[in-house]
């Protein structure tokens, strides 16, 4: 991944898209990539060209967020937009998804590498349009339908999961029905994934959260208490992580492959999340500047 990025033009948008390569990670897309190719039998190259690709669309997702959420900090670091500006951000997160493209360029086996451009080319076309939903929800409109909110919800986050995930699949030569059942797992875990995210910007933001933000879309009234909202909230997520379990089961039953030992381990640390917002605001109350971030 860093070499690809190394063979690029010099100039202030590689500097700034190796600055957020460097900063680290926990590599989930890229082990993601690993176990699913070799879950499903296919090439070691692939499977390395593959992780690379899924985390560089992963760092190139990071840094268009960030820009959009105005957050200061990535991985303990100034972000690359607080680090370089707006304007080289910008380019920087382009550049992260050409370099993905570029290293799917790069495998030997033709067919390897037009599949996984496919892949490429479309979940990163369903993050981008989902993304894309949430930020042109004007501030002032009514808050959207419950069902608009799960659907971009999904469109924002499952493609990560479900691109490593997929990607492998496909290259080993899993058929439709497992791969829809993989589409599914990645919706189940993404779905949960933001709505816990969503309620970690709880303690961080201090401005009126975004009509898709997950804290509106569970409550009852307008100006419900902290506590129930929370708990409906983790719940949610919480339902929608044993669903993921669920359909893991099914799949490695299916298809006599483990990718537990992969997904198990994300599935658990986003419960404990989940059941730590609980406990918190059950303990504390309504979060400090309540008025001020719940807006509508």
């Amino acid at each position: 991944m860093t070499n690809h990025l190394n063979r690029l033009m010099a100039g202030p948008a590689s500097s700034a898209s190796s600055y957020q390569v460097q900063t680290g990670g926990s590599l989930l897309r890229a082990r993601l990539a690993l176990a699913s190719g070799r879950a499903f039998g296919s090439s070691r190259n692939y499977r390395i060209v593959a992780a690379a690709a899924c985390e560089l669309v992963h760092n190139a997702s990071l840094v268009h967020d960030d820009l959009l959420d105005r957050d200061t900090t990535r991985r303990g670091a100034p972000s690359v937009w607080k680090r370089y500006g707006d304007g080289v951000a910008l380019c920087a997160g382009d550049l992260l998804l050409c370099a993905a493209f570029g290293v799917a360029a790069d495998l030997d086996d033709p067919s390897e590498s037009r599949l996984l451009a496919q892949h490429l080319s479309k979940m990163t076309g369903r993050i981008i349009v989902g993304q894309s939903v949430e930020i042109a929800q004007p501030e002032n409109q009514s808050l959207p339908k419950l069902r608009a909110y799960l659907e971009a919800t999904t469109a924002k986050t499952a493609p990560l999961i479900e691109l490593p995930l997929i990607s492998g699949a496909a290259a080993g030569g899993a058929d439709q029905h497992t791969q829809d059942c993989i589409r599914q797992l990645a919706a189940a875990i993404g779905l949960a994934y933001q709505i816990i995210d969503d309620l970690d910007d709880l303690k961080s933001k201090r401005q009126p959260l975004h009509p898709f933000h997950a804290w509106h879309h569970h409550r009852q009234g307008q100006r419900e208490a902290a506590e129930p909202r929370i708990r409906r909230a983790t719940r949610h997520a919480i339902a929608s992580l044993n669903r993921a379990r669920r359909l893991l089961g099914k799949l490695e039953h299916r298809e006599k492959i483990s990718l537990g030992l992969t997904i198990d381990p994300l599935l658990a640390q986003l419960e404990q999340r989940a059941l730590a917002h609980r406990r918190n605001h059950h303990s504390a109350g309504a979060p400090e500047g309540y008025d001020s971030i719940v807006a509508g």
